[in-house]
């Protein structure tokens, strides 16, 4: 019981000092990056149109809400994995976002294309489109993993410390049922889908 009660005593300041602010600047960073992946998204959208008029859907106040909230929902998620594997990744801030860009392309950016969501990877376009969400995907994890160094050097002061404790209060249970939502469709959607493009292309 005694070592229990001293191996909490050793946690909780670990978890106050180092865990906590680091979720807290991860969900900061997300939010930027989530922006910056909306209008990406956008643009990407827009250069695919130009270059393939059947494929334009038209641009609305709407559809730009819904990108940029997809955005920052798919960064908030991808938050939680880079926090807990950020210990690991290089302590410089370059190599740091660069290696988790790449991560971030291999992990989600592979079974994003196997999918296929909307039959809009295959046929003429897929090329360009694959190369400009290859870019989406290493964009968001260089920057979130940038950010979030920024956001822990700029912790410093007692004030931020705690702004980045508020982001952690205030983003921790959204991001959580994001990232559950997300890994329930990655299995009752992703999975399915990756199975049936594979399995079509081999007849």
């Amino acid at each position: 019981m005694e070592l229990v009660s001293e191996n909490i005593r050793k946690t909780s300041p670990y978890l106050g000092r180092n865990l906590i602010p680091s979720f807290g600047a991860a969900f900061l960073a997300a939010n930027v990056t989530g922006i910056v992946a909306g209008i990406w998204l956008r643009v990407l959208m827009g250069i695919i149109a130009a270059v393939f008029p059947e494929m334009a859907s038209g641009l609305t106040l709407g559809g730009v809400f819904f990108l940029l909230l997809t955005g920052v929902g798919f960064s908030l998620a991808n938050s939680l994995l880079f926090t807990l594997a950020e210990p690991i990744l290089p302590k410089r801030t370059l190599f740091k976002g660069l290696l988790y860009g790449t991560i971030n392309l291999l992990l989600f950016g592979t079974p994003f294309f196997l999918s296929n969501p909307g039959n809009e990877l295959f046929g003429p376009q897929a090329p360009l489109a694959v190369l400009l969400f290859s870019i989406l995907f290493l964009l968001t994890g260089f920057l979130l993993a940038v950010l979030h160094s920024y956001f822990i050097t700029w912790r410093k002061h007692a004030i931020r410390r705690m702004v980045l404790f508020i982001a952690f209060i205030v983003f921790i249970v959204p991001t959580l049922i994001i990232f559950g939502g997300s890994t329930y469709e990655f299995f009752d959607e992703t999975i399915p889908d990756i199975w049936d493009n594979l399995s079509a292309s081999k007849m």
